[in-house]
């Protein structure tokens, strides 16, 4: 239960950094980029031991959970590069957030839907 609290809360602060990175300019964006990078470590800290849970019991769904993570992540990374440049970036975010709705969907699927449903 605290790698599954760990990993939730570490997307959901993600999540929160990613929107001030996109929503602000410069040099403001430049450090929730930063504190984003720094999220990774707990994030892909406790996603590991997610999987290292999941992979022998669900091999297939627990790969497939962790491939979707790490594209999230690498689209996010892709998205920064963009924005940093200044280039046009809307078919990215897109694909970014759609990858993470999906993410989402089935990282909570393989919770249990913890914690939409509390047991």
């Amino acid at each position: 239960m605290f790698w599954l609290s760990m990993h939730l809360i570490s997307w959901i602060l993600l999540v929160i950094a990613v929107i001030l990175a996109f929503a602000f300019k410069d040099k403001l964006a430049t450090i929730f980029m930063m504190i984003t990078r720094v999220i990774y470590i707990p994030m892909l800290l406790s996603g590991g031991f997610l999987a290292w849970y999941r992979i022998p019991r669900a091999p297939v769904s627990g790969i497939l959970k962790l491939l979707l993570g790490l594209a999230v992540i690498a689209l996010l990374e892709m998205s920064f590069a963009r924005k940093n440049r200044k280039a046009d970036a809307k078919g990215l975010y897109w694909t970014l957030i759609g990858v993470f709705i999906v993410t989402t969907i089935f990282g909570f699927y393989l919770a249990g839907w913890y914690p939409i449903t509390w047991h």
